[in-house]
């Protein structure tokens, strides 16, 4: 015979999180794209900064120019996009609590504005500070806590209600891993108009970009316009950040510079449908 287990916690959120993607026509995509450049540079950076702080600016710089990455759909009284003045990134983050491994979700707030240092310190914050001490972390399990009526209200009210709350409570961009030691994901299931993933390891200068997005608010071309804008800003924006961290001289970064060739042009990214 078997027993009856109670959701913890931590699966209760999760399961909130799931409940409400169920209800968006995902589709998916991903593309390989070429950090050899930014591996290069990165290495050379102290403190390092990690791949998730240098995709989420990148793609948050894209969102500055493309406002339908800051637009999310509502269905009440009828169909209608709302649209958020800046990007908010929404990353989901493992931790330990209380003896559970269990998904808490990281906010930053316009990361397109922020620097590289300061994206990372938050980061660092998230993945290393008590659990209990982060005050956006406590408030999402005490959520968890209310009966499920309460919070499937709360969830519906967001989505339908008071969008203007949706980019402080869920983000206008989800970000996760899409992988991990040789296993890769198809498709992210987060209630974002796109949930983005990468990568944590890239290969001889290759990293997978996935994005998953509401196709009642973006189509395929679209999104892999937005892929190839990503990895423009990764090389060249976000590369001259580097470079600058790193003490490179401008020769040194010149060289750099040429050996990507546009490494961002659309023949260069393999593209997956999901």
């Amino acid at each position: 015979m078997g027993k009856r287990i109670k959701l913890s916690n931590g699966r209760r959120l999760v399961d909130d999180v799931i409940h409400m993607a169920n209800k968006i026509p995902l589709a998916g995509m991903s593309a390989t794209l070429d950090v050899t450049d930014i591996a290069k540079l990165r290495r050379m950076v102290r403190p390092k900064i990690s791949w998730n702080v240098l995709f989420m600016k990148a793609y948050a710089q894209v969102a500055v120019k493309r406002p339908s990455l800051r637009q999310c759909y509502v269905s009440v009284p009828w169909g209608y996009l709302y649209q958020h003045d800046y990007s908010v990134c929404m990353m989901t983050i493992g931790r330990q609590w209380h003896g559970e491994e269990r998904l808490l979700f990281a906010r930053f707030n316009d990361p397109a504005n922020e620097t590289l240092l300061d994206l990372q310190a938050h980061y660092d914050v998230y993945r290393k500070d008590p659990v209990d001490s982060i005050k956006q972390f406590r408030h999402q399990i005490t959520f968890a806590k209310t009966p499920s009526l309460v919070r499937k209200f709360a969830w519906w009210s967001l989505f339908n209600l008071w969008p203007q709350k949706r980019a402080s409570h869920m983000g206008t961009f989800g970000m996760s891993f899409s992988g991990n030691k040789g296993a890769f994901g198809e498709r992210h299931l987060g209630p974002n108009t796109t949930t983005i993933g990468i990568d944590p390891f890239p290969r001889k200068g290759q990293s997978r970009f996935l994005i998953t997005f509401d196709h009642r608010v973006l189509d395929g071309n679209p999104v892999t316009e937005l892929i190839t804008e990503t990895q423009k800003m990764l090389n060249r924006p976000i590369r001259r950040e580097l470079a600058a961290m790193a003490g490179v001289d401008p020769v040194t970064f010149e060289k750099l510079d040429s050996q990507s060739n546009d490494t961002s042009s659309s023949d260069t990214l393999k593209l997956r449908s999901a």
